[in-house]
């Protein structure tokens, strides 16, 4: 092999590692991004229970915002995900409450927060809801939160008011199955 021929495989050489190389850090760019996007900024979430049907249903899969409680505070109708010490699992629920509020549950069916009776659009319309009758005054930091199928819901009701430190994101949307878009 003359001297020309190997300075010109040489340089294929170089050329295929410099380009193999590249590749790889693209590759490692790319999973680094996505790790960080999936840690601090959004994270994919099944539904584990029925306790949101008909607005979530068990097995959707939806997009939660880390994020958005760090720059705004959780308020009333959110639906947000949160990390249940008695269930020993992560959930998702409506908040329907927050610190400071005054909140009384009717065996009517009805709630009041601070005295005004909420409407709430989002639930299903053939419950016919009645609960225990309790005013419940919601402490710093933490909100009182109940599923939209009240039937079939393990929530604040039972377990009371949960801490804000708890709530690890807001729902965004449901990203599957497409039908649900």
């Amino acid at each position: 092999m003359s001297l020309e021929n190997k300075a010109a495989s040489a340089n294929r050489k170089k050329k295929i590692f410099k380009e193999f190389l590249i590749y790889a850090l693209v590759v490692l760019a790319a999973v680094v991004s996505a790790t960080l996007i999936r840690v601090f900024v959004i994270e994919p979430f099944i539904v584990p229970t029925p306790s949101m049907e008909q607005s979530l249903n068990v097995g959707d899969k939806v997009l939660i915002n880390k994020l958005s409680y760090k720059f705004t505070s959780v308020k009333r109708g959110d639906i947000v995900a949160f990390h249940s010490s008695i269930e020993e699992k992560d959930l998702v629920k409506r908040v329907i409450a927050i610190e400071g509020d005054e909140i009384t549950l009717t065996s009517e069916g009805e709630i009041y927060i601070n005295g005004e009776k909420i409407i709430e659009e989002y639930l299903p319309g053939s419950q016919n809801i009645s609960y225990i009758n309790q005013t419940v005054n919601i402490g710093e930091d933490k909100v009182f939160v109940m599923g939209d199928n009240r039937k079939n819901s393990l929530d604040s009701r039972f377990f009371g008011a949960i801490s804000e430190k708890d709530i690890f994101g807001k729902f965004i949307i449901i990203y599957w199955p497409p039908s649900r878009w």
